[in-house]
């Protein structure tokens, strides 16, 4: 069969989609064919509905696939429609039409009954795919196929409900160490690799033991435990990809692109398992491969071994996901259990091995005051981490913060179609006051933490530079602000050369304009050496004292 993925993808940061080469890679397998149609503003030409409808019919297509975010469900639905709409008034078939996805998997019933679907993907459906492809091509009645939300003996009635329709449960978690390798053709993945200055994405694990209000892993695993009924270990949430494979993988990737200058390590927690951290990091310094890569990591997931290994193998950054400067926000808003001691030790820990800190913060959080969304400026500006990204809170549909938020009465009637993006605006409404105080913090981040740098650390005069136009910024009324955002990566660059010819240490917002970085890095990437300096790094030696020291010590 032909299976030709759709990916709405529009004004929002340009990615690969590794559940979608993975199902390719699954499916070509089996011996079927697929194409995708990536529909992104940064991938020209951009398809039309119409396009896509040609597409469907010239290639002879026997399943549309979507799969799409909760910002992009409103454009797939449309899409979708459109071409069964199309093909009534050509007076042809239509192929079905299957989505999956973050949003399909988080509320599966509200997305069947938009009416336009033939089934909904639940979960990681490599296997459940692979079984309705064949299903279908066979003739076979696909109703009961695992994971999916299925019309009752495969016919999609006119005006159906949730009466006619099946919500099969979910099946085993595919085994992601014998999955074939992503089908990264899939995608025109030279052109992304290009447009993202040679940043490379690719897993080596799927899960995360923790429950985030905010993630959908939460919902995920209780799902899956609901329907296999087991408990969180037995049903194998937690999976990793063996070493020699991902090494192979990477040699393939390098192999068959060019350009690439950092792999980007997409799991959820690359050290949370420390064994299968350091024997990714292990068999990647053997490999002699020379690229950097950047993982995610946990404040209270740093154990020093990991992070020898990975200073030992060319980690470039550690990504720690802080969220909010407030304790009482993190546990219980967001039920992410650590202390400003656990962050301020592992940036700290960190930057002792030579690993660059990059933390991740929200903006705009329910049940959070005013004063505590200045606690993260603060705590930002405390821990003197590498560089931080700054996005406003999105309540998606499906999690306990999506609740919180409507309980709260919070969310914005237009959130849903209005945002695409987590870095552009708030989907909440605390009211213009606050509002505009959330505004600006997501805008101007890097000036509020350089402003508080010298109450945490007497040796940041940009301090004093920074925090009159804090202050300009804080009494600017709605009007003013609108006309001043504009101005801001200006006004920033300014600042920021100001600040580098009187070699004051200061955040400036680089490469995107959610990110503040840290000058001492983005300084030395300019002018082409390592950030740390050998004498700031610790030895080979030192390092693994280090890491035999603290085995010893939990192992007492």
């Amino acid at each position: 069969m032909r299976v030709l993925f759709i990916y709405p993808n529009l004004y929002t940061q340009m990615g690969f989609n590794h559940g979608l080469a993975s199902l390719s890679a699954v499916l070509k397998q089996a011996g079927h064919e697929t194409r995708l149609v990536n529909l992104n503003e940064n991938l020209p030409p951009v398809a039309t509905p119409d396009g896509v409808y040609r597409e469907v019919r010239e290639w002879g297509a026997g399943m549309v696939a979507f799969s799409c975010l909760t910002q992009q469900y409103a454009a797939a639905l449309e899409l979708a429609e459109y071409l069964r709409g199309r093909a009534e008034e050509d007076g042809v078939l239509l192929p079905p039409l299957v989505v999956g996805g973050i949003h399909p998997t988080m509320v599966p019933e509200d997305v069947m009954r938009d009416g336009v679907w033939d089934h909904v993907g639940v979960g990681e459906c490599e296997d459940a795919l692979l079984e309705l492809v064949t299903r279908i091509e066979a003739g076979e009645a696909p109703t009961d196929v695992r994971n999916f939300i299925s019309w009752k003996d495969g016919v999609r009635p006119a005006n159906g409900t949730d009466v006619d329709w099946v919500r099969n449960p979910v099946g085993e978690f595919p085994d992601f160490a014998e999955l074939p390798e992503p089908d990264y053709e899939l995608f025109d993945t030279q052109r992304i690799t290009d447009n993202k200055q040679g940043w490379f994405g690719l897993m080596t694990s799927r899960g995360c033991p923790y429950r985030c209000t905010y993630c959908l892993n939460h919902k995920i695993i209780d799902r899956y435990k609901a329907d296999l009924d087991r408990n969180v270990k037995g049903i194998g949430f937690f999976r990793f990809r063996p070493a020699d494979k991902m090494i192979a993988e990477i040699r393939n990737v390098l192999a068959r692109y060019e350009n690439i200058g950092t792999f980007i390590m997409d799991d959820d927690l690359f050290t949370q398992n420390v064994e299968h951290a350091i024997e990714f990091c292990d068999a990647y310094v053997a490999s002699g491969i020379q690229v950097p890569f950047v993982v995610n990591s946990h404040v209270k997931r740093l154990d020093p071994r990991v992070a020898e290994a990975l200073s030992r193998a060319g980690c470039k950054i550690l990504k720690l996901g802080i969220e909010s400067g407030s304790p009482r926000v993190r546990k219980e808003v967001l039920k992410r259990h650590m202390t400003q001691s656990d962050v301020l030790l592992t940036v700290e820990s960190a930057e002792e091995y030579g690993l660059h800190t990059s933390g991740f913060v929200m903006i705009g959080l329910p049940g959070e005051a005013a004063d505590e969304r200045l606690e993260t400026v603060d705590l930002l500006a405390q821990a003197r981490i590498g560089r931080f990204r700054t996005s406003f809170f999105f309540p998606f549909p499906g999690t306990d913060s999506y609740r919180m938020t409507i309980e709260a009465g919070l969310i914005r009637p237009d959130a849903d179609s209005s945002l695409t993006t987590f870095t552009d605006g708030s989907a909440l409404d605390f009211g213009p006051e606050q509002n505009l105080l959330i505004d600006k913090l997501g805008v101007c981040m890097p000036w509020f933490v350089n402003a508080r740098l010298a109450h945490f650390h007497a040796d940041s005069p940009a301090s004093a530079r920074y925090a009159p136009i804090v202050e300009e910024v804080l009494a600017l009324d709605e009007a003013g602000w609108r006309e001043f955002r504009g101005t801001v990566r200006a006004r920033d660059k300014e600042l920021s050369a100001a600040a580098v010819a009187a070699n004051e240490l200061h955040y400036a917002i680089r490469y995107n304009h959610f990110m503040g970085v840290r000058s001492d890095y983005f300084l030395a990437e300019e002018r082409g050496i390592e950030w740390f300096t050998a004498a700031a790094k610790p030895s080979a030696e030192v390092l693994a004292n280090r890491a035999l020291a603290a085995a010893a010590a939990e192992i007492a």
